[in-house]
């Protein structure tokens, strides 16, 4: 039977909407296919971007027990056996992170938490991130821009030629009273530091603290400045760090550049300091020469027990350290180091010249990259300490003995991570 034009009409129609409806599916494939292109493009670009920056968590954990021949203090000579932390290094966990903006800029900070893993208490006065907490523009042209709570200049200048500080000797190799900040006891607030970049062996560095105060600029203020020199296997630094009314006391500034952490109550403390390192085969010798002096000081902080009180004087320490550390095997290092300290009190009564003697040795040995054990013993003995205010020796993280004689011998575990 021949076909009708309406039936041809209506396999026209079914054609068309066919046609049509082929179309249709295939524009709704090539949209769905540019959407799952672009959010896979999103994806990709956005994946690129947060490549350039990341955050890292790290830290290191030191305890360990020790033994003190005397740490009576008033109480008369009393020995001690005492779990510690912190002998050589203070334990701490550290957010880091860097980005990357452009060739030679990136952007960084840090915020460190100091704690004892033996109590699991906050150290540098229970601060959430007192360790160090700063914000940071770097730049391998320019140098950096760091502003927060961060070190001085003496410390990163100079603190690696001594053994205190660092990871050869540490807390119990500092300074008496860390008077020079060696140990970098001090961390400075609401600071702004530049350091240079690497021009040619010269390095430099300076550092401002605010006070914070209207109508008060100086008044818990700090200024640091700072250089480092390379020639061949030997290393120099020097620096210099200027404490302005800084105090822990309740009518002190406690907004400044050194609240609550303050190591002297005194109107004024001027540290100079210079080392070098000097390289050799397995080993490294350094040298440090340092002097504070503290102007209407009345009293010394940084201690295991009570501040020490002074009655408004003039006080001034010099301190000469020689050290080596020498790497025995990979996986075994020794370090050794001798500290003089003169002071010199101008009191009420007169002018007193105490001295102390120190001298310790570190054996260290390394179970893996990250984990080492380490024996340390470290001996001081204070001489003419009658009329200071000071009863007896005191090596730091440990109390006062109540004599001129204190020994010190320990034992720990440091794990990095």
């Amino acid at each position: 039977m021949p076909t009708s034009n309406r039936d041809n009409s209506q396999a026209e129609l079914h054609t068309t909407e066919n046609k049509q409806r082929t179309m249709t599916q295939a524009r709704i494939s090539r949209a769905t296919y540019t959407i799952a292109l672009a959010g896979a493009l999103m994806v990709t670009t956005s994946s690129a971007t947060w490549a350039q920056g990341s955050v890292q968590l790290s830290g290191i954990i030191d305890a360990g027990i020790a033994y003190v021949s005397d740490a009576g203090n008033t109480q008369g000579h009393q020995s001690a056996w005492q779990a510690k932390s912190g002998d050589i290094n203070g334990s701490r966990w550290i957010l880091s992170g860097k980005e990357e903006l452009s060739g030679d800029l990136s952007a960084a900070f840090m915020l460190a938490n100091g704690f004892s893993p033996t109590t699991g208490t906050a150290s540098q006065q229970s601060r959430l991130f007192g360790f160090q907490s700063w914000l940071a523009l770097q730049s391998q042209s320019l140098g950096s821009l760091t502003v927060g709570r961060q070190f001085d200049e003496v410390v990163q200048f100079v603190e690696p030629f001594s053994l205190g500080g660092t990871r050869y000797g540490g807390t119990a190799f500092s300074h008496v009273f860390d008077n020079d900040n060696l140990d970098n006891w001090t961390r400075i607030n609401n600071s702004v530091k530049y350091v240079s970049p690497l021009l040619g062996t010269l390095k430099l560095g300076a550092l401002y603290g605010f006070s914070n105060q209207a109508g008060a600029f100086d008044n818990n203020r700090a200024y640091s400045l700072g250089a480092s020199y390379q020639y061949g296997n030997l290393d120099l630094g020097a620096g210099y760090l200027q404490l302005n009314n800084a105090s822990n006391q309740s009518t002190a500034n406690l907004n400044g550049a050194v609240p609550a952490g303050a190591p002297f109550n005194a109107a004024r403390q001027r540290t100079w300091a210079a080392g070098g390192l000097f390289h050799f085969g397995k080993g490294a010798a350094g040298l440090v020469l340092s002097e504070t002096r503290l102007d209407h000081a009345t009293s010394i902080n940084n201690v295991v027990d009570t501040a020490i009180s002074l009655p408004g004087d003039d006080v001034r320490f010099q301190n000469i350290e020689v050290n080596v550390r020498y790497t025995v095997l990979p996986n075994w290092e020794v370090s050794a180091a001798y500290t003089f300290t003169a002071g010199r009190f101008a009191t009420p009564t007169g002018v007193r010249y105490p001295k102390w003697h120190q001298v310790g040795i570190v054996n260290t040995y390394f179970l893996s990259r990250t984990t080492d054990v380490y024996a340390e013993a470290v001996y001081q003995r204070a001489n003419a300490l009658a009329g200071t205010g000071i009863r007896g020796a005191q090596i730091a993280n440990f109390s006062r003995a109540s004599g001129p004689n204190q020994l010190v011998a320990a034992v720990g575990l440091r794990r990095r991570f």
